[in-house]
Formats: C-alpha cells, sequence, structure tokens
C-alpha cells in the first residue's frame, strides 16, 4: 500500500459532489469545485459555490491519510483477507472524537476501497463511510468516483462524488491548503 501512487507528487481534479441530506435542513445541493492534493499528506477542496445554509459542506469529505503515516497515528490490527479484499482496524494512538476506522484495501491494486469512521462522542457517535473506485493514470491510481454515507448525531446523509481532469505533479501553492 505504501508503494501505490510513489511518484505522485501532487494533482488537481475536477470534483462533482452530489449531497442528499436526509435531516434538516434537508437540502440536497449538487456541488462542483476543484480537489487538490499535495504530498505528503495535503488534502483541500474549493467549492465554486456553496448555498446559503449548506456551509457545512465545505468539510463534508472526510480526511484519509496517506498508509505510510497509519502506524505512527493508528495502531493497526489486520482483520480478515477474503482473497479480494483485505480488512483493517485503526485505532487511534491520541484519544480523540473516532472510536475506531475499519479499512477494506483491495489485494490486487493496494488501493483503499473502503473505510468506515465510527465516533464516540458525547453527542451519540454515528459513523461515516465511504466507498471508492478507482482508475489508472499513467502508473498512478486515483479516485474516479465515491459515494458515501453519513450518520452522525443531527446530520444524515448519503453523498456520491465524481472526480476527472487530473492534472499530475503540477505545482500548487501552500496557500491552497490554508482553511
Amino acid at each position: 500500500m505504501q508503494k501505490v501512487n510513489a511518484g505522485l507528487r501532487s494533482y488537481t481534479a475536477a470534483l462533482k459532489l452530489d449531497i442528499t441530506s436526509h435531516s434538516f435542513p434537508f437540502l440536497s445541493p449538487k456541488l462542483t469545485g476543484t480537489a487538490f492534493y499535495k504530498k505528503p499528506d495535503k488534502n483541500a477542496i474549493h467549492f465554486d459555490q456553496v448555498p446559503a445554509l449548506a456551509d457545512k459542506f465545505q468539510s463534508v469529505y472526510p480526511q484519509i491519510e496517506p498508509p505510510a503515516e497509519w502506524n505512527a497515528i493508528y495502531v493497526v490490527t489486520p482483520e480478515t483477507d477474503d482473497g479480494t479484499n483485505s480488512s483493517f482496524k485503526l485505532v487511534r494512538r491520541k484519544n480523540g472524537r473516532i472510536d475506531h476506522i475499519d479499512v477494506k484495501v483491495d489485494d490486487k491494486t493496494a488501493t483503499i476501497a473502503t473505510m468506515t469512521w465510527f465516533y464516540k462522542d458525547e453527542a451519540g457517535g454515528g459513523s461515516i463511510s465511504l466507498n471508492q473506485q478507482y482508475m489508472p493514470i499513467g502508473s498512478n491510481y486515483v479516485v474516479k468516483s465515491a459515494t458515501g454515507h453519513v450518520d452522525i448525531p443531527k446530520f444524515n446523509a448519503d453523498i456520491v462524488s465524481a472526480f476527472s481532469d487530473y492534472k499530475i505533479n503540477v505545482a500548487i501553492a501552500d496557500r491552497v491548503f490554508k482553511p
């Protein structure tokens, strides 16, 4: 897993994001924007426009640390391997809102197929799941599309995203990653 995309230093990609909220305020925005990545672990999404009352969608995409950093951040426990996918349980070394993360990795491509974050906070916990599909660009595997489900207190939604127009190993200013 640590060798996947070894030559990938940065990228930008066009992003389409459809969110269907199943909780108040029952918004279902269709957002467009740009996704940015810069090695080792900088990620950002800049949306073209975010409708009023939907500004919480600015941070709806979960952070996925590179597998090379997992052992420093998590206690990683191998769970199962069915011959197609290997499963791991990640528990943060520093206590926080996340109880653990379940990860499934495609054995053939060594890419992360699914991740589910399980929360333990005082508001009732909940979970966020993400399923990713990849496409090759040169020797790299990049996310083509992803689906997700958010089920946390006061917010329940389904998310569908599509990435396109990748530009690989381009210069990206650090200011892009500032909140």
